[in-house]
């Protein structure tokens, strides 16, 4: 957050540059944002109705507020419901939020860096368990990656003639397998091999016409 708000002091201090400062364009979502951190800071529960993607009716929920997260240019927040379960949600679909007389207590145990490590972004949760997976990286993709890690948890196995060898240990959830698809023919799935063929139907599934 620091690092953020220095930035953006930077160029708010080069106004007479904003046409040669360009930035990625992030929807500020800012009438949640506000009700969500006052929600946080006052301990109170938020009434969200919230459209999934496919889905014909929204659906109405009341959760208190964990923690928020910004992920590829999108706000979510992390909400704790009655049973003790949790939702995360993204900001651009929720249709109506609004805080609530209803007070909790935050679990005094709960770290929301902890709660997302052994994940690549947003996604948490499905059926694939935390397991350690071999990429290959050739091109600048090797270079890129030591630069900018894919998780915390990378370290660097094989230098090899044109690539290197990571290994990350991680729920390989649908976010980190769209992540190694992006990155093409530069970045390759050794290991476990479940995931490499899964890779590999999933590109040829792409190119199909």
């Amino acid at each position: 957050m620091l690092g953020s708000l220095t930035v953006s002091n930077i160029v708010s201090e080069a106004r007479g540059l904003h046409d040669r400062i360009l930035l990625e364009s992030i929807p500020s979502e800012s009438e949640h944002l506000r009700t969500v951190v006052d929600a946080m800071r006052e301990n109170r529960c938020l009434s969200v109705c919230y459209k999934w993607y496919g889905k014909a009716e929204s659906s109405q929920w009341t959760v208190e507020p964990y923690c928020i997260k910004l992920f590829r240019r999108r706000w979510y927040l992390l909400g704790r419901l009655e049973d003790g379960g949790f939702l995360t949600l993204s900001f651009d679909r929720v249709q109506e939020m609004a805080m609530t007389d209803r007070t909790f207590v935050l679990d005094k145990d709960f770290d929301a860096q902890s709660y997302f490590s052994n994940y690549y972004g947003i996604m948490q949760g499905g059926d694939e368990p935390k397991q350690r997976i071999v990429l290959r990286a050739f091109g600048n993709e090797r270079y890129a990656m030591r630069d900018l890690p894919l998780h915390h948890s990378q370290k660097e196995l094989t230098v090899g003639d044109d690539y290197v060898d990571f290994e990350v240990k991680l729920h390989p959830t649908s976010d980190f397998l769209a992540q190694i698809l992006s990155r093409g023919r530069w970045l390759k799935v050794l290991e476990p091999e479940d995931i490499a063929l899964k890779i590999r139907r999933m590109h040829l599934e792409a190119a199909e016409e």
